[in-house]
């Protein structure tokens, strides 16, 4: 299992440079672990802070970091602020292991919040995005010993899994701020082994689909503090309990051949097995402090521990290479003059550095990952209380040592933050 795992990261390039589309945020050799690779939760205008926002938040953008954070500023005076979030994440990598490289480019929808005002100290949101991503197409070529005949396997892995949430935000006290996010996740991972022998019209493959769900929950706080008349601090802090998924494994054999407009069974598939499978879900913490003047200056600074050890996954294999990961998130804020009339003047300009111990322990190796991010969140009009948020990653994760592989990337991330005063009651002057 350990020497087929190698052959399914250490990617068989099918030339020296290639390019490739994905359907998720990008084909990488992680996404073969385990229920595959876990996205971030953050939306543009955090990532552009470097993933930060356990401490803090506005209304002009949704808080999927920290649930307590959703009911801040929704109500400002006699208006109740409703808010619609749609987002969309990116990536374009460069691959490299040894002197091979490979390009690829992956999007995929991010998020869709809705999130509205209850009363004025409470707030609640459903959303629905991405929890984890299975990507990627690797493909390894090997001679028949005596023959000029090659076997060609191709390894595929697709599907992820999703996550619909329903938010309670409150404030409870003044600067103490509390919310609870009830989750659910299902989806399903297909993984698909094909083997073909050169001049052959004839190919066989092995599928496998993982389909899982099961419930999950979120909690967070956070407590401003008044430190002058123009500055806050912040202290936050959010804990994702850890969860079991429940589900099946349907594993098909069959035999293909091309047929001039796409492949056709030349022998019905067979089931080899239907089993009932089990994964868990990583309880996760996550602490910051923030330093803010309101409208103006943020600093964030955040760390965060995810306990993937002891976890059991439907993956056998999964359960050898992940281990506990850390997280370390730095951020800054600038809006440069909140009461000013000048359109500039409400644009908020974003920079961030993230660092990232990554739970991916191959060859004795801690695959680790860092990046430097920046951004603008721009008004939809003048006046207009609603933002276009475009953020921008630089990053590197992995090493191109030791057989392993290095990406590369640029990541970017769009937001389109809706803002609408709704639910407000009639008044007589």
């Amino acid at each position: 299992m350990l020497l087929k795992f190698r052959y399914l990261l250490l990617l068989t390039f099918t030339s020296f440079t290639q390019f490739a589309w994905s359907q998720g945020q990008g084909n990488s050799p992680y996404n073969t672990i385990g229920i595959g690779e876990i996205t971030e939760e953050s939306v543009a205008a955090q990532d552009m802070m470097g993933g930060t926002g356990v401490s803090f938040a506005n209304s002009f953008y949704i808080n999927h970091i920290n649930p307590a954070m959703l009911v801040k500023n929704r109500t400002v005076g006699l208006n109740k602020y409703v808010a619609f979030n749609i987002g969309l994440k990116g990536a374009y990598k460069i691959m490299n292991q040894g002197n091979k490289v490979q390009d690829d480019f992956g999007m995929n929808l991010s998020n869709l919040t809705f999130v509205f005002p209850i009363k004025p100290k409470w707030a609640m949101g459903i959303s629905m995005r991405p929890y984890s991503m299975a990507d990627n197409i690797s493909k390894i070529e090997k001679d028949f010993v005596g023959s000029n005949e090659t076997n060609e396997v191709e390894y595929r892995n697709a599907g992820g899994l999703s996550r619909v949430a329903l938010t309670n935000s409150f404030l409870l006290y003044k600067g103490l701020y509390w919310g609870i996010e009830g989750q659910y996740n299902f989806g399903n991972i297909q993984r698909d082994t094909t083997s073909t022998i050169t001049g052959s019209s004839e190919y066989f493959r092995n599928s496998g689909r993982y389909s899982l769900k099961g419930a999950s929950a979120k909690t967070g706080l956070t407590y401003q503090v008044k430190l002058s008349k123009k500055w806050n601090l912040n202290i936050g802090g959010v804990y994702q309990l850890g969860s079991n998924l429940k589900g099946e494994a349907l594993k098909v054999f069959s035999v293909l051949g091309e047929a001039g407009n796409g492949p056709v069974y030349i022998q019905s598939p067979d089931t080899l097995s239907l089993t009932n499978i089990s994964s868990q879900i990583p309880s996760k913490y996550k602490i910051g402090l923030s330093l803010e003047s309101n409208y103006h200056w943020v600093f964030a600074a955040e760390y965060g521990y995810t306990k993937w050890s002891g976890n059991k996954q439907f993956d056998p294999t999964a359960n050898k290479i992940l281990v506990d990961s850390k997280e370390l998130n730095l951020g800054m804020e600038w809006l440069p003059n909140a009461s000013s009339g000048k359109y500039f003047n409400q644009v908020f300009y974003r920079l961030g550095y993230k660092h990232i111990d990554t739970p991916y322990m191959i060859n004795n190796t801690k695959i680790k990952d860092q990046s430097f991010s920046l951004g603008l969140s721009v008004p939809m009009g003048f006046g207009n209380p609603s933002y276009i948020d475009i953020a921008l990653s630089l990053g590197r994760r992995g090493v191109n040592t030791n057989s392993l592989i290095q990406e590369n990337y640029t990541k970017v991330s769009v937001n389109f933050s809706l803002l609408s005063s709704w639910f407000n009651k009639p008044r007589i002057d």
